[in-house]
């Protein structure tokens, strides 16, 4: 549970009257008393031998019961702390930032078009549409650059940065669209507070790392965004990018028919793709 999470508990166990300490998310003799005080009141809709439980395992349960009363499931009222509890806490904190809940984004499957008439994820319908995929002896796509309107740190060096994005020219204009919806959606302060300036590249002439076939970097049509945060074989119980406050970033890249992995497939968030398989 890292500081936020504590700072949300705080804040609304203030809001109940339980705390009259500091909002400062930092656990204590307070705050624990705090949420002993909130269970007890609440201990109808918590399991026998709840009292015996240590303090951590309760304010786990205290948020879980949060949750429940703001509307989002977290499973059984258990004091452990998994996937499910996450994404409620997650939806929770947007709701007490925000003022409303994040959107059902996997409710939402036409979201996703294909205006742009990407190919499927093959290797022969790519080449087709995009030209052959580069080679490491030198051999590359056709490459435009991409002005992004904020600066971006590069995810394997953060004192180098860049304004410019090298992609594939089929991708092009489609990469500067989104490009200026999310900057205008966002603007420069949430991007740097969501770690949407950490760019972990486009062109790579290599092959998908854990398979055999070419990766969609090859063909400079994918891109990976907060690699650290968004690890190839992270799931949405891990990785930044399956978080709701991302909802309208993923949007604004489906919208023009680009592929999540994560969304799709819920592994490797970091990677966006432009096909449409």
């Amino acid at each position: 549970m890292n500081r936020s999470i504590l700072k949300l508990l705080q804040k609304k166990l203030a809001a109940s009257g339980d705390y009259a300490g500091a909002i400062d998310g930092i656990s204590g003799p307070i705050t624990n008393a705090a949420v002993e005080s909130a269970l007890r009141g609440r201990a109808s809709s918590l399991p026998d031998g709840w009292a015996a439980w240590p303090a951590k395992r309760k304010a786990v349960a205290m948020l879980q019961l949060l949750c429940r009363e703001g509307g989002f499931d977290t499973g059984p009222i258990d004091g452990w702390w998994g996937p499910q509890t996450q994404f409620a806490v997650d939806s929770l904190q947007t709701l007490d930032a925000t003022g409303s809940a994040p959107p059902p984004w996997r409710d939402r499957p036409a979201a996703r078009v294909n205006s742009n008439g990407w190919p499927p994820e093959d290797e022969a319908a790519m080449n087709a549409f995009f030209g052959p995929h580069g080679l490491p002896d030198g051999r590359s796509p056709g490459l435009t650059s991409v002005e992004c309107p904020w600066t971006l740190r590069l995810a394997w060096n953060r004192s180098a940065t860049t304004r410019r994005i090298g992609c594939n020219t089929k991708v092009a204009d489609s990469l500067g669209r989104v490009l200026t919806r999310v900057w205008e959606t966002y603007g420069e302060t949430e991007i740097r507070r969501l770690r949407l300036d950490t760019y972990g590249g486009c062109y790579a002439a290599r092959r998908k790392r854990g398979g055999t076939s070419w990766s969609t970097h090859a063909w400079a049509i994918a891109l990976d965004w907060d690699p650290d945060n968004n690890q190839l074989r992270w799931g949405r119980d891990r990785a930044t990018l399956a978080r709701p406050e991302y909802d309208e970033w993923w949007s604004i890249w489906e919208s023009e028919g680009w592929l999540s992995l994560g969304r799709e497939k819920n592994f490797d968030w970091m990677h966006v793709q432009a096909t449409a398989s």
